[in-house]
């Protein structure tokens, strides 16, 4: 399996026919309730007895968004990877909306087939952060084996004011999207289509609300691809959840275990103010401002995201935390002495 590359700030390095191989595990199927089959990767550990980490992508997206943290992982920990329902390799379900509680159900049936004992982290990124905090409401009987959460450029509510770095437009942005969806008339084909031939405007959409800052360009594609994967009803049956979304009450469930919450400083889909109202509704909680940041942090910035994922791995043996801390990237500080 080809290895990927060394960073991704070497932009301008990259050979512009790189790409991010998926990686693979092993494959288990776990079929929900309604008979909706998902698929879940996990790679095993070195060591019998690992901690199990669980990775849940945001909205989308696929596991394959962990690639960098997989990498450095696996191995020392049992790693689990689920695609969402409607994402990457998972199916779509029977008809109806697809709902963050409805994904809940889903990461805990997950669990209860994959992680049936024993101790385990969970790690969410954006729709898979509140998920995870969905979760923590609607399973109390798996929270004795939670042993740390973290919460990755998410949100527990307040998403309709947001404006997507359009002042005065972006907060008009998913209504229209959701108006222009139904007007569709349930022809998602013709939506798909559409797609396609829009895929050069796509990647510049990409590049502008997922990276903060210059990226190799095999990341914009990987990122590219997993969006253009999801299907169209899958994002319209998703998109107006996010404007009703209060996981306010569901944070009490990560009380009293280590939690991060990473947030970035530019980041247009869940802003890092969100990560921070998060971080004050849990005392104790690891608050990470990452400067110079978007959406993907994993993806942007995976040494900072690994890095603090690994810092709490050990903070679920007792480490101590450190409330709030600002995290300038490296590459961050070289472009702004290059300005």
């Amino acid at each position: 399996m080809r290895p990927a590359l060394r960073d991704p700030r070497h932009a301008r390095a990259a050979d512009p026919r790189e790409e991010l191989h998926p990686l693979s595990g092993e494959p288990v199927e776990v079929v929900t309730d309604d008979g909706t089959r998902l698929h879940v990767d996990v790679d095993p550990a070195d060591r019998p007895g690992a901690l199990t980490v669980v990775l849940c992508h945001g909205y989308a997206l696929s596991g394959d968004c962990w690639h960098f943290q997989r990498l450095a992982l696996r191995g020392r920990h049992r790693l689990v990877l689920p695609d969402l329902r409607g994402h990457g390799r998972s199916a779509r379900g029977p008809a109806g909306p697809v709902t963050v509680a409805r994904l809940a159900d889903d990461l805990g049936q997950v669990l209860d087939a994959v992680v049936p004992e024993g101790p385990f982290v969970l790690v969410g990124h954006s729709l898979g952060g509140m998920t995870v905090m969905e979760l923590a409401a609607r399973r109390p009987d798996l929270l004795p084996r939670l042993r740390a959460a973290a919460l990755i450029a998410t949100s527990a509510g307040g998403l309709a004011a947001v404006d997507h770095g359009l002042p005065l437009l972006g907060h008009h942005l998913v209504h229209w999207a959701e108006l222009a969806l139904e007007r569709a008339g349930g022809r998602y084909d013709v939506l798909e289509r559409s797609r396609r031939v829009g895929a050069d405007l796509e990647q510049r959409l990409v590049r502008h609300w997922n990276f903060a800052g210059p990226v190799a360009p095999e990341l914009v594609r990987l990122t590219g691809r997993m969006l253009a994967a999801t299907p169209v009803d899958v994002i319209a049956d998703l998109l107006p959840a996010f404007g009703t979304l209060d996981e306010r009450e569901a944070l009490a469930g990560l009380a009293g275990r280590p939690v991060l919450v990473l947030t970035a400083e530019r980041d247009l889909m869940t802003p890092a103010a969100h990560g921070r109202e998060i971080a004050d509704a849990l005392p104790g909680a690891e608050h990470v401002l990452v400067r110079g940041a978007g959406h993907l942090l994993m993806l942007e910035h995976p040494s900072v995201v690994t890095a603090r994922l690994e810092r709490l791995l050990a903070r679920s043996g007792g480490a101590a935390p450190v409330p709030h801390e600002v995290v300038v990237p490296l590459q961050t500080r070289t472009r702004r002495r290059t300005r």
